[in-house]
């Protein structure tokens, strides 16, 4: 679901947005902010993926608001689309100098503000998709290189579960479920280390003369 923030300190704007954005899909979940200061509450409380952001505002506008997003590693990258009744083509050319995804003029079109947000959001997934596959290429060739240099099938699991520790590190549930896995694979590598160790097993014979390992009978090099 979809996150977006809408910020403008008229409340009868906020709520428009929020009716005309509702029309356009049930998947979106919306915030409000009534000031450029409550911005950044709101998103230390909850990081959107995207903000509508009014300029004309008391106290902190949107263009400070945007420029100060776009300094923190934390919130760049989140798109910021202006909905603002500034139309002259210097305030548009301020906008995107600082790092604005859009600019929309009120009075807006409904559709219009529809088509934009969707077309945004479908970017910023589509770039998701793109950081995924670009870890998976990672995690693949860090698992053929460990395989190659060491002959560890177990270094497979131990780099997925390394990624994904790190992906839920702020998630208590996940966190304890694949440390938990983890503390498992330490055993069983454990176990593997002890077999390494042994330099000869003896073998008992059975029906047909071959041989079967007799882990009863495991040496290490003594008949």
């Amino acid at each position: 679901m979809a996150k977006v923030l809408i910020v403008d300190d008229k409340a009868a704007n906020r709520h428009l947005l929020k009716r005309e954005l509702t029309k356009a899909s049930q998947d979106y979940e919306l915030s409000e902010a009534d000031s450029g200061l409550a911005v950044f509450k709101a998103i230390e409380q909850d990081l959107p993926d995207i903000i509508l952001l009014d300029i004309e505002m008391p106290g902190m506008d949107g263009f400070e608001v945007c420029q100060q997003l776009k300094v923190d590693e934390k919130y760049k990258a989140i798109p910021i689309i202006f909905i603002t009744a500034l139309e002259k083509i210097a305030d548009k050319v301020k906008a995107f100098k600082l790092g604005a995804a859009d600019y929309i003029i009120k009075p807006f079109n409904s559709d219009e503000v529809r088509v934009r947000v969707s077309a945004h959001l479908k970017v910023i997934e589509a770039e998701k998709i793109r950081v995924e596959v670009e870890k998976l290429n990672t995690v693949k060739d860090m698992v053929a290189t460990y395989n190659h240099n060491m002959n560890q099938p177990l270094m497979v699991l131990y780099t997925y579960l390394g990624i994904l520790l790190e992906r839920f590190k702020e998630s208590d549930k996940e966190r304890q479920t694949l440390t938990k896995m983890k503390t498992e694979l330490d055993k069983i590598n454990e176990i593997l280390k002890i077999i390494q160790q042994v330099e000869k097993v003896q073998r008992i014979n059975y029906a047909g003369n071959d041989g079967m390992l007799d882990l009863g009978k495991l040496t290490s090099g003594k008949e």
